[in-house]
């Protein structure tokens, strides 16, 4: 019979509670006496233990790696891609948000195993872990804003992003398509993004300032839980979980934020620049809750790109939440759909009106700059800026 795991659960660097497995591949979280504050909105101190039947509970589950970083770093220990829970033991010392997981029986410095390495490989042999299909890596900056991969024992406050074989413009499109969402959106709205190179690794990179990490040296850790995490989503098949939700589910975790009309409000806007822009793939975790000194708020927009570009490579153009059960396809998306998904997110009809007309007054800066934004092939630099006159043209003529 295999030996049940359990780990060490940390908030903010404070022992929280433990994390158990049970027998019949249950798990339950159980908080520490006399720690009362909620690690996670799906997981209140007032219940003191939390039992999930199926695998590991799905907030936790969350904090783990899809995609490349999955497949590495489930590699450097030998487990199966499936092993959430030894996933999350080895590496989860150090994760998005406050809460990390410590192995209380591990016994090698990690830091021994990773020094003839090649640089992306040891960013990812630490004992911290980030979630996202997409290659990428933890990295610390010098004084002279030079990215390098984080270290076991240095901070990382900056995530580098990189493209893929199948999809080689990725970074680019991600730069150009953050830059453009900085133009559409209020200052603050979108994370601080560039393009630049990290040392030891040759190809490019999207650098991310982390918004989880607050502080002089960036050493605070801020409470952050996407809306898979929030709502106790579980990651499903594949991790395709994210996507079977709805913008009712949007409305839902935006109830926990501690001015929900408000971010509604943003987080409306925000779907109607994505429409705009083609960001296809606006799934649960692409949208967190992030602590504010006033509570959780919506946290500033990440992960932003133009997916549609990508349909004729076989690439998925539906957006990534449900409508009547159904993923529609972008060009399903104009002002009456984006009205009736409105209420969903608590937002009245009046105050989505009201967002719209805002974000109309954007359409000069928007075309001035799309042009300039997009370094992409001059193929799909046509069918970005085309697919954006489009979108506007459902959306405001």
């Amino acid at each position: 019979m295999a030996r049940l795991r359990y780990g060490i659960v940390t908030f903010k660097g404070n022992r929280a509670g433990i994390l158990r497995e049970e027998p019949g591949n249950a798990t339950s979280f159980e908080y520490d006496p006399g720690f009362d504050h909620d690690i996670a909105c799906c997981l209140p101190a007032s219940q003191r233990t939390h039992f999930h039947p199926n695998g590991l509970h799905p907030f936790f589950s969350h904090l783990g790696p899809e995609g490349w970083l999955r497949e590495r770093q489930s590699a450097f220990e030998d487990l199966d891609t499936n092993d959430d829970f030894g996933i999350l033991l080895a590496f989860a010392g150090d994760c998005i948000g406050a809460v990390g997981i410590i192995d209380p029986e591990a016994k090698q410095d990690r830091r021994l195993k990773t020094s003839n390495l090649p640089a992306m490989d040891q960013a990812a042999n630490t004992e911290r872990t980030i979630s996202g299909v997409q290659a990428k890596i933890l990295c610390n900056e010098t004084d002279g804003g030079k990215l390098h991969p984080a270290k076991q024992d240095e901070l990382a406050p900056i995530i580098a992003k990189f493209s893929s074989e199948n999809l080689p413009d990725l970074v680019a499109n991600e730069a150009g398509t953050m830059d453009l969402c900085k133009t559409l959106l209020p200052k603050g709205e979108v994370a601080h993004t560039w393009r630049t190179f990290v040392t030891g690794i040759p190809d490019a990179a999207l650098a991310v300032r982390r918004f989880d990490r607050q502080g002089a040296a960036m050493q605070t850790k801020l409470r952050c839980e996407d809306f898979a995490q929030v709502l106790g989503v579980p990651p499903g098949r594949d991790h395709r979980g994210k996507y079977n939700a709805s913008y009712g589910d949007i409305g839902r975790a935006l109830s926990f934020s501690s001015a929900p009309l408000i971010d509604a409000r943003r987080a409306f806007i925000r779907l109607a620049v994505y429409v705009l822009l083609g960001n296809v793939d606006c799934h649960l975790k692409n949208w967190s809750l992030l602590e504010t000194p006033n509570g959780l708020r919506l946290s500033p927009a990440y992960d932003v790109l133009n997916g549609y570009i990508y349909g004729a490579q076989g690439y998925t153009t539906r957006f990534g939440l449900l409508v009547n059960e159904q993923r529609l396809q972008w060009e399903n998306y104009d002002r009456d759909l984006l009205l009736r998904i409105a209420p969903e997110f608590g937002l009245p009809l009046k105050a989505a009106e009201s967002a719209l007309k805002q974000l109309y007054r954007k359409k000069e800066p928007l075309f001035r700059n799309l042009k300039d934004r997009v370094l992409l092939s001059e193929e799909k630099s046509f069918r970005y800026v085309n697919a954006v006159k489009e979108a506007w043209e459902r959306i405001y003529d």
